[in-house]
């Protein structure tokens, strides 16, 4: 199958990261990770992905936010789509979408965990294409 984008999980959660690999390799996309912010940064300067898929909750809190907005406001790198991937409104009860929180989520879309395989794919050729 013939390599159709570079992604990037971010992601501090290894089993989500190892079973989002996976899916994406089968669907042939090669994938790259980062367990940090700022791991994610260094690759992302070195080996620019086609998107990035991104949590919200890492080291800290805000992580996924932070970084988002850090590319979002770099000319370098505010192209790339974000894909925010997190369980936020799980474990907060706070719920956030770009459509309403754009000013503070500036990803082109975000998907609540656990997604299904099927709904992230979909959403992954839409904003890749």
């Amino acid at each position: 199958m013939e390599n159709q984008a570079r992604i990037l999980i971010v992601d501090d959660d290894a089993d989500f990261v190892a079973a989002t690999r996976k899916i994406l390799e089968a669907n042939g996309y090669e994938v790259d990770s980062s367990y940090t912010t700022h791991e994610a940064k260094k690759k992302i300067r070195a080996h620019r992905p086609d998107l990035i898929l991104m949590d919200v909750m890492m080291e800290r809190m805000n992580d996924g936010f932070v970084l988002c907005t850090e590319l979002k406001n770099d000319d370098r790198y505010k192209d790339i789509p974000v894909i925010v991937l997190t369980s936020v409104t799980e474990k907060t009860g706070l719920k956030f979408s770009p459509e309403k929180d754009g000013e503070y989520l500036e990803a082109e879309a975000l998907l609540d965990k656990p997604v299904e395989p099927a709904e992230l794919l979909r959403r992954i050729r839409e904003l890749s294409s």
